[in-house]
C-alpha cells in the first residue's frame, strides 16, 4: 500500500521483499555511527538479525516500517521504523510513539526524504492517539541532532554511559 508521495521518492509501507535493503541501510547507519563513535560496534551477523527484527516489526499492529523508494529506479533509499509503546502505570502520558531507526542513504540526504518519512510516521502516531514521540539521538552525530530539532523534537532525557 502506497502511503505518500514526495518529489523523487514514494513513501510506502515496507514489505518482506524490502528486508535486505532495510538491513543494508541499517548497516550503513551503523557504519556511519561507528565512524563518529567506535562504541557503535556491531556483531558480524547484526545485519541479518536486524532484518529479522524488521520482519517482526512488519507483522506487529503496534509498529510501522516505512521505506522511501526512488521513483526512477524503484530502489529503497531510506527507511524509518517506529512503534507504539506503553509507559508503566505510574507514568503519564501512557502511550507514546517511539522511533527506533531512520536511515537515508548518503546520496539521498538533504533532499527531504527523512522529513517525508517522519511526516508520514507522525500522522500514523497521531491517528493512534499517542501523546508524544520519542527517540534516541547519538551525541556524536550533530547532523542527526539538527535534523530532529528541525522536526520539532526537543531534548528530554540524556543517556549516560560508562564502559567497564
Amino acid at each position: 500500500m502506497e502511503t505518500a508521495m514526495h518529489a523523487e521518492v514514494r513513501i510506502r509501507e515496507a514489505r518482506s521483499v524490502d528486508l535486505p535493503a532495510i538491513g543494508a541501510l541499517w548497516r550503513e547507519l551503523m557504519a556511519h555511527h561507528y565512524a563518529l563513535d567506535p562504541r557503535f560496534l556491531v556483531a558480524p551477523d547484526a545485519e541479518k538479525k536486524y532484518a529479522r527484527h524488521a520482519h517482526e516489526m512488519l507483522r506487529s499492529r503496534d509498529a510501522r516500517v516505512l521505506v522511501a523508494e526512488s521513483e526512477v529506479s524503484a530502489q529503497v533509499v531510506a527507511f524509518l521504523m517506529g512503534e507504539i509503546q506503553n509507559r508503566p502505570p505510574i507514568a503519564l502520558p501512557g502511550r507514546y510513539g517511539f522511533i527506533s531507526d531512520i536511515c537515508v542513504t548518503a546520496d539521498w540526504r538533504h533532499r527531504g526524504v527523512g522529513r517525508a518519512l517522519f511526516g508520514e510516521m507522525r500522522q500514523w502516531f497521531l491517528a493512534r492517539k499517542v501523546t508524544a514521540i520519542e527517540l534516541y539521538v547519538a551525541e556524536a552525530n550533530p547532523a542527526s541532532n539538527a535534523f530532529w530539532q528541525e522536526m520539532g523534537m526537543q531534548p528530554f532525557l540524556r543517556l549516560m554511559r560508562q564502559d567497564l
